[in-house]
């Protein structure tokens, strides 16, 4: 049961909309899924991108397990813990997430929060997170102005973490960005690991290089 972390090149990039996507796309392939969102904030008192992956996955978990660390103000994560007295950690995320990782399921989607490099305390970000949880790797690559040094700064960030990256996925956000097709032509050529999947502005993904 190979766990799949979503990372973005930013935040608002459409993690949650790509990691349903694949979801919805495995399921029809008849695998069971679930999906996990570890740490959301904007809870209130449930997150919106957790309840998405609830529903999108083909396993049924209760909201508690999918999200078990759930923080109300929508900011970053480290600040809203703080202000709430809660340490985050690496370690305390994952153990955490045992109930769901518990669950026998084909696909375990688990999607982050912000980007890369989103901190959990003064000495550890995400990455920290995906290394002990031994995921692999998609980024999803929000395909607007600035996006191809998002990507490039974002996939540098995750080399440096020794983590397996499957590939990238470009997530059109923006229907009126001039030249899309030549920022995604330009991401191909630049990044060195494969484009598995080019999903269109409010478009199903229908097809992924896996």
């Amino acid at each position: 049961m190979p766990k799949i972390f979503i990372a973005g090149s930013d935040t608002g990039i459409g993690k949650t909309y790509i990691s349903c996507q694949l979801l919805r796309f495995w399921n029809q392939q008849g695998l069971s899924t679930i999906g996990i969102k570890p740490l959301a904030t904007g809870c209130d008192p449930y997150n919106e991108d957790a309840l998405m992956l609830q529903a999108a996955a083909s396993i049924s978990l209760p909201y508690e397990i999918i999200n078990p660390t759930a923080l109300v103000p929508p900011i970053a994560p480290h600040i809203a813990a703080a202000e709430a007295g809660i340490i985050l950690s690496a370690r305390s995320l994952a153990k955490d997430c045992e109930p769901a990782f518990s669950v026998s399921a084909d696909i375990q989607i688990v999607e982050g929060v912000g980007g890369w490099l989103v901190p959990l305390n003064n000495q550890e970000t995400m990455a920290d997170f995906v290394m002990t949880i031994n995921a692999k790797v998609i980024l999803v690559v929000g395909i607007t102005l600035g996006c191809i040094n998002h990507a490039l700064l974002s996939y540098r960030a995750m080399q440096e973490s020794t983590c397996e990256i499957l590939g990238w996925i470009a997530n059109c956000i923006d229907p009126e960005m001039l030249k899309a097709q030549e920022n995604i032509e330009a991401l191909k050529s630049l990044l060195p690991i494969p484009c598995l999947a080019i999903v269109g502005f409010n478009e199903t993904l229908t097809e992924l290089i896996f």
